[in-house]
Order: structure tokens, then C-alpha cells, then sequence
């Protein structure tokens, strides 16, 4: 590993921050975003897949008023 690339952080384990994906791999949400911010996650690995549809899931829903 490049020395100028730095550490993630520890963190706790939370089973409810696990999912699994379709290839049948258990990924830990928090480390996955961590990856992620940090530039290390590639786009083309099932869990920057997963990532991606998770945080489609978390953004929040726009809601169109009509009167």
C-alpha cells in the first residue's frame, strides 16, 4: 500500500450495517463509504454497486405539492 494513502478509521461492528450483495459477499456499509471518500473503492466492483444503490435508498425523496 502506498504510504501517502491513508488508514480508515476503526470502527464498531454492527450487524444491521452489513448487506449482502448478489454475489452472495457480506459488505460492512460504514467501511464501504469509507473506501469510497477516500478513493479506494473501485466503480467497477460489486460493492461499489451496492454502495451506490444503498445511498440511492438513503437520499432523501423529493415530493411534488400540487394545489
Amino acid at each position: 500500500m502506498d504510504r501517502h494513502t491513508p488508514n480508515l478509521d476503526r470502527t464498531t461492528f454492527d450487524p444491521r450495517d452489513a448487506i449482502q450483495g448478489e454475489d452472495g459477499e457480506w459488505y460492512h456499509l460504514p467501511t464501504l463509504k469509507a473506501l469510497h471518500r477516500l478513493g479506494r473503492l473501485s466503480t467497477d466492483s460489486p460493492a461499489y454497486m451496492i454502495l451506490l444503490h444503498v445511498l440511492q435508498l438513503e437520499a432523501p425523496r423529493h415530493v411534488r405539492l400540487t394545489a
